[in-house]
């Protein structure tokens, strides 16, 4: 049984943000796929639970970098199991280059879901014994409680100390075909790509994403129009909301921590 799955990759031009650099939704998709692929070969993956109509989902992510890999470069993921219960399951992860270089960590949730009626499934079906637990320790921290966002027009003695008001131009945003996977709600890399194209070019050359989380709160479907709320605490320090015209509820909360070139 292993306990670690590594994956070696190249990151060519293709895979590239403008800067140079690995393109963060390159990451995360690569994140999913060795968490995937560890999961296969322990027998508890998505082909395990087919005949079931469950598969396993992200329900919250925290990625923490100093750096990214340069364009043209090897780099690894290694992925491990921290622990579950009967609902959760968190898994973590190390981004390496060349020589021992560490860029950065990531933190995930994930549940398994039930592909018909869109709920929690559970985990009590599953071999999971605790010799499949790793004891190696993630260095950052869990992710962080989300927090409601309000529109900017939200009278003042709306906000209280658990509440924001949005501060930053408020845009809409409908998900199309492309935003949407196998389960049928929009794909989690999509909703990173939403996410930093909210910043101008001259914001990501000046500064790189330090740390990123993402709570996935309710499922987003094609057709689906959400307005984008924006609180900046600082010049680099951002909560993100997206909500639902249909439902008015939240889908997604997001805090975005830049740190300068």
């Amino acid at each position: 049984m292993n306990l670690e799955f590594s994956k070696t990759f190249f990151n060519s031009a293709n895979e590239s943000n403008p800067e140079g650099e690995l393109a963060l939704s390159v990451l995360v998709s690569n994140i999913i796929e060795i968490a995937t692929a560890h999961a296969n070969s322990l027998g508890i993956g998505n082909p395990s639970m087919s005949h079931l109509g469950a598969g396993w989902v992200l329900s919250r992510i925290a990625i923490e970098m100093e750096s990214y890999p340069p364009c043209n470069t090897d780099y690894s993921i290694t992925t491990w199991i921290e622990g579950w219960n009967r609902h959760f399951s968190t898994r973590n992860f190390c981004i390496e280059g060349n020589e021992g270089k560490i860029y950065g960590y990531a933190r995930t949730v994930w549940m398994v879901l039930n592909t018909e009626t869109h709920e929690n499934f559970g985990t009590s079906h599953l071999n999971l014994p605790p010799e499949m637990i790793s004891t190696r320790e993630c260095p950052i921290p869990p992710q962080g409680k989300h927090t409601v966002i309000m529109p900017y027009d939200t009278p003042d003695e709306a906000i209280t100390a658990r509440v924001l008001k949005a501060n930053a131009p408020e845009t809409d945003y409908t998900f199309k075909y492309n935003d949407i996977d196998f389960y049928r709600h929009v794909n989690t890399v999509r909703y990173f790509t939403i996410l930093l194209n909210q910043y101008s070019l001259d914001d990501f050359d000046r500064n790189f994403v330090k740390r990123i989380e993402l709570s996935f709160l309710h499922e987003g479907s094609f057709g689906d129009t959400v307005t984008i709320l924006r609180h900046n605490h600082t010049p680099l320090s951002s909560s993100v909301s997206l909500q639902s015209h249909n439902t008015g509820l939240p889908i997604l909360f997001s805090s975005i921590s830049l740190f300068p070139r």
